[in-house]
């Protein structure tokens, strides 16, 4: 199975960006990207959202399944259609929907982590496990954020 590491590394190979230029759009050093990829490191929820914005899948990139489609001019096609407001309605309750799921799925794993972190007598396992915590507490709070944002997208002033 592979790791968020590896799919960021695919990620970065499908949008044919070099290591330097991914680090560069999600505010990063080259050597930063590097542990990223090679999993010595897990990114934070601000790159995250940086690189997102450059077509980084971040639902494959966080849990190994697609949430876009991998045909890039179906997803051109899709970022091309004008923004009307049932258009943009649609795919705000999308994203919501996802960050839900995500959210959810964040919340679960920081309380396995810190069951896991509180059983653990190996302090260097334990200083990792707690922060991978924050890194998942963080990037829910960086959810419920867009949540909030995006909301206000939608009623009249969004239309």
């Amino acid at each position: 199975m592979i790791g968020i590491g590896q799919r960021l590394r695919q990620e970065r190979s499908r949008l044919k960006l070099s290591q330097s230029a991914l680090g560069a759009i999600g505010g990063v050093e080259t050597n930063a990207q590097g542990n990223y990829e090679s999993g010595a490191r897990w990114p934070k929820a601000d790159y995250l959202l940086r690189v997102a914005e450059a077509g980084v899948d971040l639902t494959y990139v966080l849990l190994g399944t697609r949430g876009f489609p991998a045909d890039e001019a179906r997803a051109l096609a899709v970022l091309e259609r004008p923004a009307t407001g049932e258009h943009l309605d649609k795919v705000t309750e999308q994203l919501h929907r996802n960050l839900h799921g995500l959210i959810d799925a964040l919340y679960q794993m920081t309380l396995l982590i810190d069951a896991r972190a509180n059983n653990s007598q190996d302090q260097e396992n334990r200083s990792q496990l707690e922060s991978i915590s924050a890194e998942a507490q963080a990037l829910a709070q960086a959810s419920v954020k867009l949540i909030f944002t995006t909301s206000k997208l939608n009623g009249p002033a969004g239309t």
